[in-house]
């Protein structure tokens, strides 16, 4: 039963996550733009409605941190790279947790420290949302009743990859298009996370059934 809810908890966070960055920018009285703006930027220093997006973005990463967890578990006996990808979930949340010490500095505004290592932190875990569904789909490949995950998990990989290069590219040249391919390449994420949790799920009741 703990398990089953752990594996929910990755449901319910990308759900969480999708209406929060919706509300969070409707509720903004200036011109903030899904198409231009970061997400980081709701929680930028000075933003309207940081402390309660604050401490909603918070009950997210504790929900996806309960799920990793659950996942886990979960897999125990699943191949060793779906473990090593569990591992770095959990490791990669609670470094998340950091990020409300290092908010976003506003945008035009001069770099501080705290802006920096929210650079630095935000790379890191670019780079972790598309390592997670390599190395799922890795193991999981050859496991029979996954091939069609893992060739998913590929895919999600590749697209995050994609459009997140291709976000910072146009934004270094420019063109004000980084929201959109920012919100292409979290949301793949979510995604992914989503339907892994649903897999889970599914993995976990099939556990209990034999």
């Amino acid at each position: 039963m703990l398990r089953k809810t752990l594996i929910c908890c990755g449901i319910a966070a990308p759900v969480l996550y999708v209406v929060t960055v919706i509300v969070g920018a409707a509720l903004r009285p200036d011109d903030y733009s899904h198409i231009v703006n970061a997400i980081s930027e709701l929680l930028s220093n000075g933003a309207p409605n940081k402390a309660i997006l604050d401490i909603i973005f918070n009950i997210y990463g504790a929900l996806l941190l309960a799920f990793a967890m659950g996942g886990y578990f979960v897999l125990k006996d699943a191949p060793r790279l779906c473990r090593i990808a569990m591992g770095i979930f959990i490791a990669i949340q609670i470094l998340s947790f950091s990020w409300g010490f290092f908010p976003m500095d506003p945008m035009g505004a001069q770099a501080t420290f705290a802006g920096t290592m929210h650079n630095i932190l935000g790379g890191i875990v670019a780079l972790v949302t598309i390592i997670l569904p390599l190395l799922m789909g890795l193991g999981l490949h050859q496991v029979d009743g996954f091939q069609n995950y893992a060739g998913y998990s590929f895919v999600a990989s590749a697209i995050i990859f994609v459009s997140g290069l291709t976000g910072v590219i146009l934004a270094s040249q420019g063109v004000h298009l980084f929201g959109l391919f920012e919100r292409i390449t979290i949301g793949s994420y979510e995604v992914w996370i989503f339907m892994t949790a649903m897999k889970l799920l599914t993995m976990q009741r099939d556990t209990l059934s034999t």
